[in-house]
């Protein structure tokens, strides 16, 4: 999360436990109750929020290397759905005017 103005530069308490789950992202635990429980023991006393708005940016983030693979169940569902008519398509054969 960037901050503007007052908050910009200034650390978080987040800070030192960032690379364990920048870590535990890689090895593919996008669980962030799970990431935030296992931080909690290492000493994290921020709160779940915080890690919660991490993890976020890693959702949205456009690198496809940080954005997490589709489930099994989605990928089969794209595969096995009947494709949608394209609005550009034209069925009856005829040429629009």
């Amino acid at each position: 999360m960037t901050f503007h103005g007052q908050w910009q530069g200034r650390p978080s308490v987040l800070d030192e436990h960032r690379p364990y789950l920048d870590d535990r992202w890689n090895q593919g635990c996008t669980n962030t109750w799970r990431a935030w429980e296992e931080i909690v023991p290492l000493g994290y006393t921020g709160s779940y929020q915080r890690v919660r708005a991490h993890f976020r940016t890693k959702r949205l983030s456009a690198d496809p290397r940080t954005a997490p693979p589709p489930s099994p169940r989605t990928v089969a569902s794209r595969i096995l759905r009947h494709p949608t008519p394209s609005p550009r398509s034209n069925n009856s054969g005829s040429r629009p005017s």
